[in-house]
């Protein structure tokens, strides 16, 4: 069991390491708070740590060559991040910026790489892997099949809670709408036609699904 009050015990990636390892990482890892809009780290630098977020929100993102920002995920904590450039030795892949402000710990690649020696955590990192390319394959999926509609109807429906349907937004809208691939003009229309057609209420930061069957219409 994870040691209760130890930053890495509610870290998927780390949660089924022994108390021994988790305090290992609390001893060789510094705390860092960072404002909103803080570029972390920038695609092509060197992936020289592993960065845990304790509170916030971070975006991956890259940039075209035309400048145009393509947001590849948003991860609210308790989340880990950066594992893949610390496996292979290559470059930062994306850049990673705070959307919220954000408390990160900084765990040094030779410490990661030393955890490793753990099978729980050789397991959790393959996991962790094989979910980041499930996402992006999905990601692709629906950038080319979906409409904007689609895909928020999708994202609304990932998140819904199960029993009253509510959804917490946690970002503005034109974060969300660069979060789809789509413009904040476009996702105002989907949302403004959803509350049309009585398949969901906007409340400020929340939405309420009000029919789940309506929506998964549009999510194809």
């Amino acid at each position: 069991m994870a040691e209760s009050g130890n930053p890495f015990s509610g870290i998927p990636l780390f949660a089924k390491l022994p108390v021994t390892a988790l305090a290992e990482l609390a001893a060789n890892s510094q705390t860092r708070a960072y404002p909103a809009g803080q570029v972390l780290w920038t695609e092509g630098d060197p992936g020289t740590s592993l960065l845990v977020l304790e509170s916030g929100q971070v975006r991956v993102t890259r940039f075209a060559g035309s400048g145009q920002e393509v947001v590849l995920a948003v991860l609210t904590a308790p989340a880990a991040l950066g594992e893949m450039a610390l496996i292979d030795g290559e470059p930062r892949s994306a850049t990673v910026i705070a959307q919220r402000p954000v408390t990160v710990r900084v765990v040094p690649r030779q410490v990661f790489l030393g955890l490793l020696r753990e099978p729980a955590a050789v397991q959790a990192v393959l996991k962790s892997l094989a979910g980041m390319i499930r996402s992006s394959n999905e990601r692709y999926a629906d950038a080319i099949g979906l409409d904007v509609p689609g895909r928020l109807a999708k994202w609304l429906l990932a998140r819904a809670d199960g029993e009253t349907g509510e959804v917490r937004l946690g970002r503005t809208q034109a974060e969300l709408a660069a979060e789809l691939g789509a413009t904040r003009e476009s996702l105002n229309r989907a949302l403004r036609r959803f509350a049309e057609l009585g398949l969901l209420h906007l409340d400020s930061d929340t939405v309420n699904v009000l029919d789940p069957a309506g929506l998964r219409s549009h999510a194809g």
